[in-house]
C-alpha cells in the first residue's frame, strides 16, 4: 500500500469516528410532529400551567412588575410618616414596612406627630444618615419640597403617597377626583336630585394636596347640583371627632333643614354622626366621607348609624407599592409614571345609588377586605 492510501484510509477512519461520537451524544434526530398533534400539546401546556399574575395573591405584583434589587443590596428606607393617628397614616407605615422586611432591607421610621417642622426635620436627618431610598407618607406638599428636593438632588430616590413632587420616583395616590365624584352622585341620589343643603367638614389651609382635591371637586359638584353649602366646619387634626362633633352640633342648631354633612377625610364622620344622633336626626342627615379609618367603619356598621357612604382606601396597599416603586428605581427602571393610582372601594348599604362600575361593599365586608386579620369592632 502506499504512503498516500494509508492517508486516506486513515483520514477515513478518524471521520467515521467523530461521527459517531456526534451521533451518540446529540441522539437521535426526533420525527416531526404534525400541526394538528402540535397544536392540541401546545393547548394543553397552556391550560396546565398558569401564568404569575393568574396566580399571584391578591393585591400583590408580579416578578415581571418588581425588578430584583442588583447584587441584593439590603438597601435602608427612610420611612417619614405624617402621623401615626388613624388607620390611614398607621397602615401606609404598616404595608411599607412589610414589604421592606419581606425584601430583606432595613427601615428608619420617623413619626412628626402631625406637625410639619417635624417632618422637615425627619427628612433632613435622612439626608444625613445617607439612606438609600426615601417613601414620604403624606403631609404639605409645598413645605416639604424643598426638603426632598435635597434629598432627591443627593441622588436618593424618592417615592410620596398623598403629595405631589416633581423629581419623586412617583407619586400615588387613590383616584380623588373620581372617588370624590361618586360621593357626590351618592349624595345627588339620595336626594332623588332635589339640591340639598349640605355642611363641608375639612382642616381649612392644611396644604394636603388630596385633601385639597376632595375639597375642591366635592363643592364643585354640589354647586353644579345647585346645592346649597351652609358653610365650612374645622375638624382640626388632633381631636377631630370631638371638635367635628361641636361643630356639627352648632350647625344643626342653625340649619334645621340641613340634609347632609360632607367630610373630606375620614374620623370629623364620627363626630358628625354622633352630633346627628344627639339631636335625634337620623334619617333626616346623612354623612358622606373619605377614609375607612376602623371607627368610621364600626359606626356606619350600627342599624341607626347616619354614615350612608365612605370611601375606602387601601393604605396598606399604598405602603407596599411605594417599596415596589423604589425596588424599579433601584433596578434603574426609567419610564416610571410620576402619577400613580391606587385602588379603593366604595363602602355603603345603599349600592344601588351608584353608577355602574366602582367596587361596593358593606361595612362588614369592607372591613374584611381593609384589616384582615382584626376581628370587626375592635378599634384600638
Amino acid at each position: 500500500m502506499s504512503e498516500k492510501s494509508f492517508k486516506i484510509i486513515a483520514l477515513f477512519v478518524v471521520f467515521s469516528v467523530l461521527m459517531s461520537l456526534l451521533a451518540a451524544c446529540g441522539g437521535a434526530t426526533p420525527s416531526p410532529v404534525p400541526a394538528s398533534e402540535k397544536a392540541k400539546t401546545e393547548g394543553s401546556e397552556a391550560q396546565q400551567a398558569p401564568t404569575i399574575e393568574e396566580t399571584k395573591p391578591e393585591g400583590a405584583q408580579s416578578q415581571e412588575q418588581v425588578p430584583a434589587t442588583e447584587n441584593g443590596k439590603a438597601y435602608t428606607i427612610g420611612l417619614c410618616s405624617f402621623q401615626q393617628g388613624n388607620d390611614w397614616n398607621i397602615q401606609v407605615a404598616e404595608g411599607a414596612k412589610a414589604r421592606i422586611a419581606e425584601l430583606g432591607w432595613k427601615v428608619i421610621h420617623t413619626n412628626a406627630e402631625g406637625n410639619t417642622d417635624n417632618q422637615i426635620a425627619a427628612l433632613e436627618g435622612f439626608l444625613t444618615q445617607k439612606v438609600d431610598g426615601v417613601i414620604v407618607g403624606g403631609g404639605s406638599g409645598p413645605a416639604l419640597e424643598p426638603a426632598i428636593k435635597k434629598l432627591i438632588q443627593a441622588g436618593i430616590p424618592v417615592v410620596t403617597i398623598d403629595l405631589t413632587i416633581p423629581d419623586a420616583v412617583t407619586n400615588i395616590f387613590p383616584d380623588n377626583y373620581m372617588s370624590t365624584e361618586l360621593l357626590a352622585v351618592f349624595a345627588v341620589n339620595k336626594l332623588q336630585a332635589r339640591p340639598g343643603k349640605y355642611a363641608h367638614v375639612t382642616i381649612p389651609g392644611l396644604g394636603w394636596k388630596t385633601v385639597d382635591i376632595r375639597d375642591f371637586i366635592a363643592d364643585k359638584i354640589f354647586e353644579i347640583e345647585g346645592w346649597t353649602n351652609v358653610g365650612i366646619i374645622d375638624s382640626g387634626l388632633q381631636d377631630a371627632v370631638n371638635q367635628t362633633m361641636t361643630g356639627v352640633r352648632s350647625t344643626l342648631l342653625a340649619n334645621p333643614d340641613l340634609d347632609m354633612i360632607y367630610s373630606s377625610w375620614g374620623m370629623p364622620a364620627v363626630g358628625a354622626a354622633r352630633a346627628i344622633r344627639e339631636a335625634d336626626k337620623q334619617g333626616k342627615v346623612f354623612v358622606v366621607a373619605t377614609d375607612a379609618d376602623r371607627i368610621v367603619l364600626a359606626e356606619m356598621a350600627k342599624d341607626d348609624s347616619p354614615i350612608a357612604a365612605v370611601i375606602g382606601q387601601k393604605p396598606l396597599e399604598m405602603g407596599r407599592m411605594a417599596v415596589d416603586y423604589l425596588n424599579k428605581a433601584f433596578a434603574g427602571e426609567k419610564n416610571i409614571p410620576k402619577i400613580t393610582f391606587a385602588p379603593f372601594v366604595f363602602v355603603t348599604k345603599e349600592p344601588q345609588l351608584l353608577p355602574p362600575g366602582p367596587e361596593a361593599m358593606d361595612p362588614k365586608k369592607a372591613w374584611e377586605v381593609l384589616y384582615p386579620g382584626i376581628e370587626f369592632g375592635k378599634t384600638e
